[in-house]
């Protein structure tokens, strides 16, 4: 589950669409490029919740690449995956412990 803290949007977002990778920079310095594949598996929405409780397979191409990202209000971003999934909301915060768990 996401947290759900208040956290700064990075200063600059980018889709490097040939790294299949995001990379954020974030006001604190920090710097992370987060895979398409991470985020792909890290999604909160409540289809793959479910999924991940119940313990079913999710099977996801290991090459899966964000097609388009969308900013959602003030407070994250939507990635529209390579596979049609498109459900997801990434609150800054999630985005930031995701970065933390990487850097």
């Amino acid at each position: 589950m996401p947290n759900q803290t208040l956290v700064a949007p990075p200063k600059e977002v980018r889709l490097k669409r040939k790294l299949n990778a995001l990379e954020l920079s974030w006001h604190d310095g920090l710097s992370t490029r987060l895979s398409c594949l991470m985020l792909r598996k890290s999604c909160a929405c409540s289809h793959c919740t479910q999924a991940k409780r119940s313990g079913r397979l999710s099977l996801i191409d290991a090459d899966i690449s964000v097609e388009r990202v969308e900013l959602s209000g003030v407070s994250g971003l939507q990635f529209f995956f390579s596979d049609g999934h498109y459900r997801g909301l990434y609150p800054w915060a999630f985005l930031r412990e995701l970065s933390e768990q990487v850097s």
